[in-house]
């Protein structure tokens, strides 16, 4: 595995209804995995009506179904090209049994280029806001406003990492998965907040993983983990391989430090549970820094 030191790196160059309740159970470090690799404890609510925009096709709003807990944080959440949706349940339905708001979406386009997933991201990051305001939401009154991270995958995570470089009103933090950007050029002096990379070590689609991080400030919070043995495909369908359990550990982790302020995750970048990651081989390049 590469460690990847922000001082010591090198760039490695490559080519309002209720629609469904369901899901949840105990998070139990020692039933077949670590706490936040498992499902949380949090039902799963979801609607899809009153979430039309004009800046994506279509939406899905889960949420955890007691809310007596909240304002929850939340996130926006992309496929990548040709994707849809509900492609991506796997991960919004797991982040929302731990707690976690997530607007899931379908760009306008899913076979255009990285703008229009990110013209998504900002709709969805003021619908967060809206639905949190508008009356007989189900959500109303529940979003933590000042705790939304953004999140896509493939040309949505590009669209993500141009959002964070674009808003005026930034995000909390970001997630980028698999980003592909094509030959759109960022200004990552622009993106102020905390961000995070989760990659595949044989990805031929999304190649620069690596060459991107080294490009975000390095006065905020950061990390990449490049997943062993994943491909471009693992980030999408239905949430059973063990590169999934990766991908989702990372980023439950990277968002319960950021949104909720759990320092005790920092443990999934640089304390017990990292170390017994890198024991199983989870990261071909792994780097962190706060």
């Amino acid at each position: 595995m590469k460690n990847l030191s922000a001082l010591t790196f090198t760039p490695i160059v490559c080519a309002a209804l209720l629609t469904g309740c369901f899901g949840g159970n105990n998070p139990d470090p020692g039933q077949d995995g670590q706490a936040l690799s498992n499902s949380g404890s949090y039902e799963i609510c979801s609607y899809e009506d009153n979430l039309d925009n004009d800046d994506y096709r279509s939406a899905r709003m889960s949420y955890p179904c007691d809310l007596s807990d909240g304002p929850y944080p939340s996130t926006t959440l992309t496929g990548g090209f040709t994707n849809t949706k509900e492609q991506m349940y796997w991960l919004a339905d797991h982040l929302t049994t731990h707690g976690y708001i997530v607007l899931t979406l379908t760009p306008t386009n899913s076979l255009s280029v990285p703008p229009i997933w990110r013209k998504a991201h900002i709709a969805g990051f003021e619908v967060l806001a809206q639905e949190n305001n508008r009356w007989f939401s189900p959500i109303r009154g529940k979003v933590d406003l000042n705790n939304r991270n953004i999140m896509g995958y493939s040309m949505g995570g590009g669209g993500a990492i141009m959002a964070a470089e674009e808003m005026e009103e930034k995000p909390a933090s970001m997630i980028a998965l698999a980003p592909w950007l094509g030959a759109y050029t960022i200004d990552y002096g622009q993106i102020t907040v905390p961000s995070m990379i989760v990659g595949a070590e044989n990805d031929i689609v999304a190649i620069n993983s690596e060459v991107y991080y080294p490009k975000f400030r390095s006065d905020i919070e950061r990390g990449i983990a490049m997943i062993t043995d994943a491909n471009h495909l693992d980030f999408i369908g239905d949430g059973e391989s063990e590169e999934h359990e990766r991908i989702r550990t990372m980023v439950t982790a990277f968002l319960e430090v950021q949104l909720k302020g759990d320092s005790s995750a920092y443990s999934y970048f640089d304390g017990a549970e990292h170390d017994e990651h890198v024991i199983d081989g989870w990261f071909s390049a792994f780097d962190y820094q706060r």
